[in-house]
């Protein structure tokens, strides 16, 4: 299997986009585990792929001077995100399973709910006038 170039290396992982953005600078892995506070072993295992929700993300986006997102995930932009959405994903990285999965799987069900209460108030308005009771309900039983 042929090894993968520095720039197939960064489309494809964390590890890899954190080894680019390193030797972009000119670092080594002690270097920049100094300056973000931690080992060269952390350093290491993130680039080799044996940590892939390092807590310690954005500590090195700030260093290497790369948005946590594309740090994590390739990601160049942050459309329509206002900074609520981004300090959540922040949180959202810190956490581990089963903790994700059950967020996760809140935030969908929520989001479901929130989308059907939606739907059914523009079903609502958009009712003719011809087909909507000319009174009240509560008026009728007089």
């Amino acid at each position: 299997m042929p090894k993968l170039s520095a720039k197939g290396r960064e489309r494809d992982s964390l590890g890899g986009r954190l080894t680019s953005s390193r030797l972009r600078r000119g670092w080594t892995q002690h270097e920049l585990a100094a300056r973000v506070g931690t080992s060269q072993a952390v350093v290491q295992r993130i680039e080799t792929g044996k940590c892939r929700h390092p807590r310690i993300i954005h500590e090195l986006s700030d260093a290497l001077d790369v948005s946590p997102a594309w740090l994590m995930y390739g990601a160049t932009a942050v459309d329509g995100l206002d900074q609520e959405a981004i300090e959540t994903a922040r949180a959202w990285l810190r956490l581990e399973e089963p903790h994700r999965s059950a967020l996760r799987d809140m935030i969908m069900q929520i989001a479901r709910d929130a989308e059907r209460r939606s739907e059914e108030v523009v079903t609502a308005e958009t009712v003719p006038l011809h087909e909507a009771p000319s009174k009240p309900s509560w008026r009728q039983a007089s």
